[in-house]
């Protein structure tokens, strides 16, 4: 109940009206003592007394007990920060006591109840069980899918419930829920911005086609990235993707942009070019992934350039953690090193002196503690 303002309300509203504690127990059929209570905060009405006292005040149930069911974006995003910080400083049962009870008092908020889905998502390897928590995320998305109405929100409820199958193993269940093919693009986005641009506002126009281009570009170096695994054993179509994805990249500024998707690409073009016994080249990746990490700066904020100018406000509008990462600084750091040093594929580069040379300035540069050298 720590989330409820009735006493305060109560108080308030009571003094507003000009009553006294002793009308309203009259009213209400209990003692003074009893109302005197409600107001300090020491007990809270039977609550078969809620509608006789929320029609006595002229308010809502809700409102009375200082409820917000629905909550607005801005409190979702700054009660995620919240938390996700307190992942790095508490351990994750504690945390996760009290997201549940947030859930408890805003499960019908829907946004609410899938931002605290992808939390979960993205703080999942920390729970002594993980899987469980995965099926919670699966439970959570279950809800959105089957009582909101917003279809942005079931698309994103259904995005992250297929993360978290994939995560367990879950490949069919995947295939179920998205299909086995590629859906067809039709071109929306050129139609919208056809009409907007009809009705005069080219300004909504610009932005329609800025956003598409910037997911267009996000999409097609995600699905390149991916594709790297595939390729492996065909060393010229790997080079090749290598060599497009990275003009790409650099074409676009995307490190600017969205810079979890260039250092994925990296990340993955290492493995690779490992996987191949090319060790030299895993290097040279392996040191395009860290200048992009001497770059960042935190917190990490997605956002547009002089290209995509009108990227930043839309983010800010329809991203429900603005710009935000959607981790806290010290884990995404902590990940950033483990991600070369705790990935088994690159243990032939553990003894290479150029290798520690790299690992030991990366860490040096994020301030991570010198642990676990390789």
């Amino acid at each position: 109940m720590k989330h409820f303002q009735f006493s305060s309300v109560f108080s308030t509203r009571r003094k507003e009206l000009g009553v006294t504690q002793e009308q309203i127990a009259e009213y209400v059929g209990v003692s003074r003592a009893a109302v005197s209570k409600w107001e300090k905060g020491l007990s809270y009405p039977d609550i078969t007394l809620l509608p006789k006292l929320a029609t006595y005040f002229n308010v809502s149930i809700d409102t009375l007990l200082g409820y917000e069911p629905q909550l607005t974006k801005e409190r979702i995003t700054m009660m995620y920060r919240e938390l996700a910080n307190q992942f790095s400083q508490q351990s994750f049962e504690t945390v996760q006591e009290e997201i549940e009870q947030l859930l408890t008092e805003y499960y019908a908020c829907f946004p609410f109840v899938l931002k605290m889905a992808q939390l979960y998502l993205n703080y999942h390897t920390q729970a002594t069980q993980p899987n469980t928590i995965l099926t919670r995320v699966q439970e959570l998305c279950g809800r959105v899918k089957e009582l909101s109405e917003d279809y942005q929100l079931v698309n994103a409820a259904v995005m992250i419930e297929a993360s978290a199958m994939l995560m367990q193993g879950q490949a069919q269940e995947v295939l179920h829920i998205l299909g086995k093919d590629v859906p067809i693009q039709f071109g929306t986005e050129q139609l919208i911005a056809m009409a907007h641009t009809m009705l005069g506002d080219t300004a909504k126009a610009k932005e329609t086609l800025q956003v598409s281009m910037y997911q267009h570009v996000m999409h097609m170096i995600s699905c390149a990235t991916e594709n790297l695994m595939l390729e492996v054993g065909h060393v010229e179509n790997f080079d090749e993707t290598v060599h497009r994805t990275k003009s790409f990249i650099q074409i676009f500024h995307v490190e600017h942009l969205n810079v979890n998707a260039p250092l994925v690409f990296y990340l993955k073009a290492a493995a690779g070019y490992v996987m191949q016994n090319r060790l030299e080249r895993a290097l040279e990746m392996i040191e395009a992934y860290c200048r992009i990490c001497y770059q960042l700066k935190f917190p990490i904020q997605l956002q547009g350039d002089a290209y995509f100018y009108l990227l930043s406000d839309w983010m800010e509008e329809h991203i429900q953690l603005g710009g935000q990462a959607p981790r806290d600084n010290l884990s995404i750091k902590k990940d950033l090193v483990n991600s070369l040093t705790q990935q088994p594929v690159f243990a032939p580069l553990y003894d290479d002196p150029k290798y520690k040379a790299i690992i030991a300035n990366l860490k040096h540069h994020l301030k991570i503690e010198e642990e676990n050298e390789c």
